[in-house]
C-alpha cells in the first residue's frame, strides 16, 4: 500500500514506462542506421528532383551530412516527438479524468486528501514518467553511434531530449488540464491530439504560405528545435514560452478541478 499519491501513480504507469521506453529507443537506433545514407551523398541528386515544398520537409541537406545535423532532423523533427506526444497525451489524460471515468477518482476524493494534492501530486508523476521516457532517446541515440562508428555533443544530445520533453509536457498539460476540466478522457485526449496535429501541420507550412507567418507564432512547434538542440543548444526564450504556456494549462485545470462536482459514474 503506497502513502503517497505520487509513488502510487508511478507503479500504476510502470508498464506503460518499460514498453514506451522501449519504441523511443527502438525507433532511435533504427533512424541512427541511416545515417551513412543520407551522409554518402547519393541522397543529393534525389532531393534536388523533389518538389521545394518536399524538400523543405526533408530538411537542409547539408545538414543532414552532420550527425548532429542529422539527429536534429530526422530523429528529434518528427520522429521522436512524433512518439512522445501520442505517449504523453494518452498518459497525462489518464491521470486524472481517466481515474473519474474508471470511478476510482471519486473514491481516493472520499479520503482526507485535499483535491489540490491530488492534482499536482498526479501531475508531477507524470513529469517524471514522461522525462524518462523521453530520455530513452539518448540510450537509442548513443547505441546507433556507436554501432555506425560516429560520434556527438552529449550535452547537445541531452539538451535534444529536453526539448522533445517540454513540447510533450506541453500537450500532455493540455490535455491534462481538459480532462480536469470536464473529467472526460476521450474528449480531453481528441482535443489534446487534434490541436497538436493541427499546429505541427501550421509550422510544417508556413514556409511555402507566408500568410500563415504571423498565426503560426501560437503554435508551440514554433518554439521547439527552433533553432536545433541537438546543433546550438536550447534557446532560452523559447524554453521560457513553452514552459510559460504549460503553467497556464497547469493553472487553468486547477482552478477548475478544484470546484467542480466530481461525478460517480
Amino acid at each position: 500500500m503506497f502513502r503517497s499519491i505520487f509513488l502510487k501513480t508511478l507503479h500504476e504507469k510502470r508498464l506503460m514506462m518499460i514498453f514506451w521506453s522501449i519504441g523511443v529507443i527502438a525507433m532511435s537506433m533504427l533512424m541512427m542506421g541511416f545515417y551513412h545514407s543520407f551522409s554518402g551523398g547519393g541522397f543529393d541528386e534525389l532531393l534536388k528532383n523533389l518538389p521545394k515544398s518536399v524538400q523543405g520537409l526533408v530538411g537542409n541537406i547539408a545538414d543532414l551530412k552532420t550527425v548532429g545535423g542529422y539527429v536534429s532532423q530526422e530523429v528529434f523533427a518528427l520522429r521522436i516527438p512524433l512518439l512522445t506526444l501520442i505517449m504523453g497525451i494518452v498518459l497525462f489524460v489518464s491521470l486524472l479524468s481517466g481515474d473519474e471515468d474508471q470511478g476510482t477518482l471519486q473514491t481516493l476524493l472520499a479520503q482526507p486528501v485535499s483535491r489540490t494534492k491530488v492534482y499536482f501530486e498526479k501531475y508531477i508523476a507524470g513529469l517524471v514518467v514522461s522525462l524518462i521516457i523521453c530520455s530513452m532517446a539518448i540510450i537509442g541515440v548513443e547505441i546507433g553511434l556507436v554501432l555506425i562508428h560516429e560520434q556527438m555533443s552529449l550535452i547537445r544530445l541531452v539538451q535534444a531530449v529536453l526539448d522533445v520533453w517540454l513540447l510533450t509536457v506541453l500537450f500532455g498539460t493540455l490535455g491534462f488540464s481538459i480532462g480536469a476540466i470536464n473529467g472526460k478522457r476521450g474528449f480531453a485526449g481528441s482535443l489534446a491530439g487534434i490541436i497538436a496535429f493541427s499546429t505541427y501541420i501550421l509550422t510544417s507550412f508556413v514556409a511555402n504560405v507566408q500568410s500563415l507567418v504571423t498565426i503560426e507564432k501560437l503554435s508551440p512547434f514554433h518554439y521547439y528545435n527552433k533553432p536545433a538542440a541537438a546543433l546550438s543548444g536550447l534557446k532560452g526564450e523559447n524554453v521560457m514560452i513553452m514552459i510559460g504556456v504549460t503553467v497556464v494549462f497547469l493553472i487553468v485545470g486547477w482552478v477548475v478541478f478544484a470546484k467542480r462536482d466530481i461525478y460517480q459514474r
